[in-house]
């Protein structure tokens, strides 16, 4: 949702969109001509020259200005120019082009005139520059180019490299990143050449901006950095204070939300003096609006909504009447998202009339819409009806073929609201046509979803299940086009899960259980590994450096193609044959770039579970997960309307694995609500919490009860809301507790549990050096305690004494020859890097953070140790360890808690330590009690290392945390839930 859209063009491929989805506007704004090392003349000596600049600029016409040259001829010279351009650049600044554009057009005459070749270039380049900026690409380029002729024929070196980066520049703004990267590499040098340093860190930006926005990170944050160490070095603080926002751009792209903060209040403050002198106010508003926007992405609504009404004060002020309107219109899309349904109507109301006023129908297609979409979540399908269909006429009007599927796609869901199957029929076939005219796969598998679930509703279940595998294929296939290490590919599929929901509601009415099985774990395995995995540029490490380029070739050259294609489908006439054309040339690109995927697979087959390519668990393996008749798995799928149960068990004496499904009925929302309140009773240890605990145990487990009889160890695989149930802590009946029947274990998914038992059984007999290593209280430096407490706000991270009589604990359990323990100042972040790969079992008991945005950036939090550790151990540094450990532990590392969901939060480290080597992770659901933990922790490890006795076995990991509970369970001074339900495995079991 980024500001200014309808100004910055059509609407983007979804590859661009992918990593351009915030900051749009961060290419800068500094004028290239307004570099210290420029050729333009000084400020002109003659007060006279001054005089003549400022009454030109307050003539009236074109008539008024030629009756003060003829007056003044003698005035007529590059002093005048110069002093035009001065009167210029501050309004480029400010924002204020329009003004701007006159006194540079003004300057080309003159230049014409008197046959300044240099000051023609010159001042065709501030034109071009001007049209840049107003988004006119076609008169800027030919403006600029016609700038870079000139220039080259009277050799002026450093004009040309001006000309050339603004070129580059254009061509950015357009999203043609190839072009624009060809014209600043050949600017690059000159400008170095020339000296010209200040243009050479906008170069380094620009180059930075486009490198990232092909999916080359690395280097992206590479150039960005040599381009801000030369903007410092030089004092440039236009320039700086850009390269500090698109750093902070690409840190927001990965998630890792605290340091992107860190980056924007750096340009902010900046900001904020250049606009206290002569600075662009509308930009300020932009880097306050994209703090307001991290806030929204990690669920801090109120501060985003405090961000964006001072972004809303600032256009306001500076009567940015368009700006405005946007900016109204998110600000409506946040209440939106909060369920404040009247008070988002009211903003969406005042973005249309803005738009209105500005006639610009665009903006008010787009209100219309989303005015439309409230008023049906309200249930107002009358009102509904209206605005949308308004919005499409006037989108049909101004052909925005770009936008209408977007209309016609809510009109199809609205209608399926209210079961009006043949009209949800007719917009979404239109939709999927457009959308594949277009080339628009996000909205067209959407299209697919809608027709499915509209046959579906019309009786005709085999045309349904077409078109919901053609919405599964069209998804698939944009997974591979999703750049590496961002934040759009760790959370790419949960946000587009409905057609494997409307597949498996298809299938389980049709009682075609196990395969209804398998495309549950399609969308849940592939969502966890794709948001759990580094992305492909920390893959990297497996591939040769001649793999990597190939591969970075490849994925390049489909989406230069793709976008090449999107940008000449949405043109209102295009052109046929270089349509079909692109359409083969992206079409052969996708075969190519799929052969050369597979020949990594067959070089490097552990890249499939990495990369999310492990093939999904199929019935007949199921009964492997199984160990013995006494064992169960439960599978929850939570959709709007219902949830279903798939119960797996095998029967004594059986080799084969049975599958049934129970349709729960419960409603994603209520399902939420009724687990948040019983979470809440039992975090703040209410002794009314046993109504609660049995209502959902009759919920959620009772309907599959029966074939659950005898079942002794039960791995269940959330969904949903679901990872925050404590399914341990429900009742069966009035008091007993479903732990004291049964041990439970949790996995992400049955595949995903495919895998950990895999590498469990792989590595067979440990051969680690050190049974135990265990960090205790460690002692957080200021730079950590810093940037969490940006990220966190108002948490404290506090000492963990408990934590610290926890390890020392441990240390007497396993003794000082199978065992390290670190505490305090000695529990560092290096420490765990080079011995952890070292040890059987690992234990953290320290603080941790939970970014369930962005779980590669969940961490746990340790002393800073070694020059380049900053005491945050994130999990996607987890997973870059080569650890051989068959046990982690995480405990009392909740204080700093966020919410828990499929793929996120605590999930993140568990799936890291996987990744990594571990195949079972004990984690905390909440803030769990310090003293209560230490003896949950210490009961636990004795009963892992117990010996086996007459009769009695050995207990595996979810039974030795089973045994912790029962022992502070049957204590009345911890008998609550509270004190022994926090904690699960997750993982192996065994």
């Amino acid at each position: 949702m980024a500001l200014y859209k309808d100004k910055i063009g059509s609407p983007m491929s979804f590859t661009l969109r992918a990593s351009l989805c915030l900051l749009a506007l961060s290419l800068g704004l500094v004028n290239p001509a307004l570099t210290q090392s420029q050729s333009v003349p000084g400020p002109p000596a003659l007060s006279g020259v001054n005089d003549l600049a400022a009454a030109l600029v307050r003539a009236n016409s074109d008539e008024e200005q030629e009756r003060l040259l003829a007056q003044k001829k003698e005035m007529m010279n590059s002093a005048l120019l110069a002093a035009l351009k001065a009167l210029s650049d501050p309004l480029v600044l400010r924002g204020d082009y329009a003004q701007a554009l006159k006194i540079s057009q003004l300057a080309v005459r003159i230049a014409e005139r008197i046959g300044d070749r240099a000051g023609l270039g010159n001042a065709l380049g501030d034109v071009g520059w001007i049209y840049a900026r107003q988004n006119r690409p076609a008169e800027a380029l030919d403006r600029l180019q016609k700038s870079l002729a000139i220039l080259e024929e009277a050799g002026d070196k450093k004009g040309k490299a001006r000309a050339l980066y603004s070129i580059g520049y254009t061509h950015a703004l357009q999203r043609r990143f190839e072009l624009a990267l060809e014209h600043y590499d050949k600017s690059l040098p000159i400008s170095e050449e020339t000296g010209s340093r200040s243009l050479t860190a906008q170069i380094l930006n620009g180059q930075g901006l486009a490198h990232s926005s092909l999916g080359r990170y690395d280097l992206g944050l590479e150039l960005y950095q040599k381009s801000r160490a030369l903007s410092e070095e030089i004092n440039d603080k236009a320039t700086l204070e850009t390269v500090l926002n698109n750093i902070a751009t690409h840190y927001t792209s990965h998630g890792r939300y605290a340091e992107a903060l860190d980056y924007l209040h750096k340009s902010l403050k900046i900001k904020e003096e250049l606009v206290g002198s002569a600075g662009d106010k509308r930009s300020l508003a932009i880097r306050l609006q994209n703090i307001g926007l991290i806030y929204r992405r990690q669920g801090s609504l109120e501060q985003a909504l405090a961000y964006a009404r001072k972004s809303l004060a600032i256009l306001e002020e500076i009567d940015d009447k368009f700006g405005v309107a946007s900016l109204q219109n998110n600000i409506g899309v946040v209440y939106k998202s909060q369920g404040l349904y009247d008070l988002s109507l009211e903003w969406f109301q005042k973005s249309k009339q803005g738009f209105e006023e500005q006639k610009a129908q665009g903006g008010v297609a787009r209100t219309l819409n989303n005015i439309g979409d409230v008023y049906r979540l309200q249930g107002r399908h009358a009102e509904a009806l209206e605005n949308l269909q308004k919005s499409l006429k006037l989108r049909e009007e101004i052909k925005d073929r770009g936008a209408i599927p977007l209309t016609l796609n809510n009109l199809g869901r609205l209608y399926q609201d209210q079961g009006n199957y043949a009209d949800m029929l007719k917009v979404s076939l239109r939709a999927a046509s457009l959308t594949e005219e277009i080339n628009d796969p996000d909205e067209h598998w959407k299209a697919r979803e809608r027709i499915g679930r509209a046959l579906r509703g019309l009786g005709q279940p085999v045309e349904a299940r077409r078109n919901f595998l053609a919405a599964i294929t069209t998804i698939e296939s944009l997974r591979h086009e999703v750049g590496g290490g961002g934040q759009q590919q760790q959370s790419f599929l949960e946000s587009r899960l409905s057609p494997w929901l409307g597949m498996i509601a298809l299938l389980v009415s049709q009682k075609e259980y196990s395969e209804a099985l398998t495309f549950a774990e399609q969308s849940k395995a592939r969502v966890l590994v794709d948001a759990l995995q580094a992305g492909r540029t920390s893959l990297h490490q497996s591939l040769s450096q001649r793999e990597r380029e190939a591969e970075e070739r490849e994925r390049l050259r489909l989406i230069s193609l793709n976008t090449q294609l999107t940008n000449e489908l949405r043109r209102d006439k295009p052109d046929p044959s270089r349509a079909a054309e692109l359409k083969a040339s992206v079409e052969k690109a996708r075969l190519e770039y799929e052969d050369f995927e597979t020949s990594l697979y067959v070089a490097h087959p552990e890249l499939r579970v990495q990369r999310g390519e492990a093939p999904i668990i199929k019935a007949e393996e199921l009964a492997a997960l199984l160990p013995d008749g006494a064992s169960a798995l439960l599978e929850y799928v939570v959709s709007d309307d219902e949830t279903y149960l798939f119960a797996v068990t095998k029967a004594a004496g059986k080799s084969e694995a049975e599958v049934r499904v129970y349709t729960l009925p419960v409603k994603q929302d209520a399902l939420a609500r009724q687990i948040e309140a019983f979470r809440a009773q039992v975090a703040a240890r209410d002794l009314g919490f046993r109504a609660s605990a049995i209502k959902l145990y009759e919920l959620l487990v009772k309907p599959a009860e029966a074939q659950l009889r005898g079942k002794t160890n039960i791995v269940i695989a959330p969904d949903d809301k679901l990872w925050d149930l404590p399914f341990q802590a429900l009742l069966i009946g009035a008091n007993r507790f479903l732990i004291e029947d049964a041990a439970i274990a949790y996995t992400p998914s049955l595949t995903a549990l495919r895998e950990m038992t895999k590498r469990r059984k792989n590595q067979g007999e440990n051969s680690a050096s050190t049974t135990l290593l265990a960090m205790g209280n460690p002692l957080l430096g200021t730079g950590a305690a810093n940037r969490a407490a940006l990220a966190l706000r108002d948490e404290k991270l506090a000492p963990l004494p408990e934590s610290e009589q926890e390890v020392k604990a441990l240390r007497q359990l396993y003794g000082v020859s199978r065992s390290k323990v670190y505490i305090g100042a000695e529990a560092r972040e290096d420490r765990v890097k080079s011995e952890a790969g070292g040890a059987r079992i690992l234990h953290f008991a320290t603080h941790g953070m939970l970014n369930n945005a962005s779980p590669m950036y969940s961490h746990l939090m340790l002393a800073e140790g070694g020059a380049n550790e900053d005491g945050l151990l994130e999990a996607w540094e987890l997973m870059r360890l080569d650890l051989k450990a068959d046990l982690a532990v995480l405990s009392a590392c909740e204080t700093a808690r966020g919410r828990i969901g499929a793929g996120e939060g605590m999930i993140g480290l568990s799936w890291a330590m996987f990744i990594a080597g571990v195949p079972s992770t004990v984690v905390s659901q909440w803030k769990v009690e310090a003293a209560g933990t230490r003896d949950l922790m210490v009961n636990f490890h004795r009963a892992l290392i117990s010996q086996p006795g007459a009769g009695r076995a050995t207990p595996t990991k979810a039974e030795a945390l089973r045994q912790a509970a029962l022992k502070l369970m049957k204590n009345p001074e911890t008998r609550h839930p509270f004190y022994w339900a926090g904690f699960v495995l997750v993982g192996d079991g065994r």
